[in-house]
């Protein structure tokens, strides 16, 4: 995005080459009788470790005919698609940087082909009948291709997200490290980032104000900062912190 990052890149990007790699003793990880795709490379600010060599085997090639917000866009079959594994802020509520976020998916989707690729051994639909996806595009020097999913998140214009059920993507560890990573170069809407203190409930997946409507009956809570909740992979509750 043009954006100098801070200190810290070279230390994430060992922390990410090290997530991208294969167990000791394994190959690849197979993803729907394929390898997944290989370590990332280096590329521009807020993309570093989002761009890859190949795609994943399997990955399904498509026209976008509309991108609807960060997260979500429609192919000219009419399918919809929800990318896997982040949250970017409402347009319809008019959060901070939503428009932002659409157009970062927009200028990198919208009336482009892509490719999709599934959780291995995951849900491909959510209860909407969207497409749950993660979504390739060619990089922009043409070498390799961008996860947007991870590259939206490394640029600072979504959060790691999980509903909470079931097990973690294959790539949490690193969506998490996408997320510290522009939290702590202060990029998109981490620009005017102040810590806080926060309360979670003990199986939710959110973080709240402790005067959300939503913990009035909720007896036991844990008090924790908003960057160490993030670190966690907990998102902000759209009620209280939306």
């Amino acid at each position: 995005m043009g954006q100098c990052l801070s200190a810290t890149k070279p230390i994430v990007e060992a922390v990410l080459t090290e997530l991208a790699k294969p167990p000791p003793g394994e190959g690849h990880h197979q993803q729907h009788g394929g390898s997944a795709p290989s370590a990332p490379v280096s590329v521009g600010a807020g993309q570093s470790g989002a761009v890859y060599p190949s795609l994943p085997d399997g990955a399904e090639k498509h026209h976008v005919r509309n991108v609807y917000d960060g997260d979500t866009l429609t192919l000219t079959d009419e399918r919809r698609i929800r990318f896997l594994g982040i949250d970017t802020p409402e347009i319809k509520d008019k959060q901070p940087f939503a428009q932002e976020a659409k157009a970062y998916t927009k200028e990198r989707c919208d009336k482009r082909d892509i490719w999709i690729s599934y959780e291995p051994g995951g849900e491909k639909q959510d209860h909407y009948g969207r497409l749950l996806c993660f979504v390739w595009v060619p990089a922009e020097d043409g070498n390799g291709y961008l996860c947007v999913n991870e590259g939206i998140i490394a640029a600072g214009y979504a959060s790691a997200y999980h509903p909470g059920k079931g097990k973690h993507l294959h790539n949490w560890d690193k969506l998490i490290a996408l997320q510290t990573q522009a939290r702590n170069a202060k990029l998109g809407m981490w620009a005017d980032f102040e810590d806080f203190t926060v309360v979670k409930t003990a199986n939710g997946s959110a973080y709240h104000k402790r005067s959300c409507e939503h913990l009035a009956t909720v007896k036991h809570l844990t008090e924790l900062k908003a960057s160490e909740a993030t670190a966690k992979g907990l998102h902000p509750c759209r009620t209280c912190l939306g």
